[in-house]
């Protein structure tokens, strides 16, 4: 391993400890902000005066929790698999299904990434039903960005979901 290897080796650490903690932070005011929506709602509906916007906004907030969240969930691989079925094939086998499962994992996202730009680009000037100066584009962003934001986790943990697939069978 030389000097150049070793650099990128510690910038790809870096990058993957700033993504982590800038999909926290994301995640954790996305939160608060929905708790805050959804606790504004209830006080509002309790006093007999119901926010027309806050099941909308709500639902969309939770939406954009969910998309977002994947990312950081498959960053810290507790996204669903079954690694353990992987593990009963033979080594040479298993390379293949790792292989196969990875492109399977990014052809879906990149579709899903291409298809959300469509679909934004569809529905451009259209707005949100009760706030109506919050574009559906903007709403509908979540598809392709989070998609994207998918791919860069699945990338960075790459090594070390091969590492663990060719560990030999525990018994």
């Amino acid at each position: 391993m030389g000097p150049i290897f070793i650099l990128q080796e510690l910038r790809m650490k870096n990058f993957r400890k700033y993504y982590d903690l800038f999909l926290q932070y994301l995640m954790f005011i996305m939160m608060i902000a929905l708790a805050a929506v959804v606790v504004l709602g209830v006080i509002y509906r309790w006093s007999g005066n119901a926010l027309i916007w806050y099941d909308e906004v709500a639902s969309v907030q939770l939406a954009w929790l969910t998309y977002y969240g994947s990312a950081y969930a498959a960053l810290n691989g507790a996204h669903i698999g079954v690694p353990s079925i992987l593990k009963s094939f033979p080594l040479g086998i298993r390379k293949g299904l790792f292989v196969l499962s990875k492109v399977v994992v990014y052809g879906f996202f990149a579709l899903l990434t291409f298809y959300g730009i469509i679909v934004m680009k569809l529905i451009y000037g259209e707005t949100m039903t009760t706030i109506e100066w919050v574009s559906q584009s903007f709403v509908q962003s979540v598809i392709p960005v989070g998609s994207l934001l998918f791919i860069v986790s699945e990338t960075l943990r790459l090594k070390e979901d091969y590492a663990d697939i060719m560990k030999e069978k525990q018994l």
